[in-house]
């Protein structure tokens, strides 16, 4: 059975059900396979997932082509640090809005991922290219300072059947507080405070793509998490949320 289509024009009711359970290898993704996930060692929070999986059935090529093309745009070492509250994590997709049926993302604490603070459903993008989530500005959905969480990024694919996601990113972020000379490293391009950096560049970029300072600062954070094929991609925008 075909899975139902999502019309923007009209409001999604999300499921509270707790996603599936992920493997925490740095280098592996899983998506649709249930996998009981171990809590991390003291003061190790989980690393990050940044490479997509298998899972993708043969009948359904708009996704598997280009899937190893999907990356999470942060680094494999954790803690990847944010300074406020509702930060913006990008993404590298090499799907448009034909393609994708639509797509989740969730935020949830960790260890402990009974507990969401954040989800929603979404639609790319008509085009490929470097797309971004950003947690709006609720209290509810506020990180706190010291806490550690988890994000999945999952799109499931036109065509596709089930309910599984064909393709699922997962990360870990942990929100520190905000000082002046966090701020100046955000300023500087400085991959201290990864999320903020990252976001604060593809922004100037998107305002200014003639800077050269910018130019060379996005090229030197993605070549930091080996993601130099994405330099030249288009910034196309955030994905659009189907229950804001």
């Amino acid at each position: 059975m075909m899975r139902p289509k999502f019309l923007v024009a009209i409001a999604v009711v999300i499921s509270l059900s707790p996603l599936p359970g992920l493997s925490d290898s740095a280098y592996t993704q899983l998506s649709a396979v249930e996998i009981s996930q171990p809590p991390p060692p003291p003061n190790a929070p989980p690393p990050n997932g940044t490479r997509p999986g298998g899972g993708l059935e043969p009948e359904n090529p708009a996704c598997s082509a280009l899937n190893d093309d999907l990356h999470a745009l942060i680094p494999i070492e954790n803690p990847v640090l944010t300074a406020t509250a509702y930060p913006t994590i990008l993404f590298y997709v090499p799907f448009g809005a034909q393609e994708v049926e639509y797509g989740e993302f969730s935020l949830l604490l960790w260890p402990n991922e009974d507990v969401r603070l954040y989800k929603t459903r979404f639609l790319l993008p008509e085009s490929p290219g470097v797309v971004s989530v950003t947690i709006p500005e609720i209290p509810t959905n506020a990180l706190a300072e010291g806490q550690i969480y988890r994000w999945y990024f999952q799109l499931y694919c036109e065509g596709g059947e089930g309910t599984q996601p064909d393709l699922t990113l997962h990360g870990a972020i942990q929100r520190v507080a905000s000082t002046p000379q966090r701020s100046e490293q955000i300023q500087a391009g400085s991959p201290d405070i990864w999320y903020d950096t990252l976001a604060h560049v593809a922004d100037g970029l998107q305002a200014s793509p003639q800077d050269n300072q910018l130019q060379a600062q996005w090229q030197e954070l993605l070549a930091l998490i080996e993601a130099e094929m994405v330099t030249d991609e288009a910034f196309v925008g955030p994905v659009l949320l189907l229950d804001e």
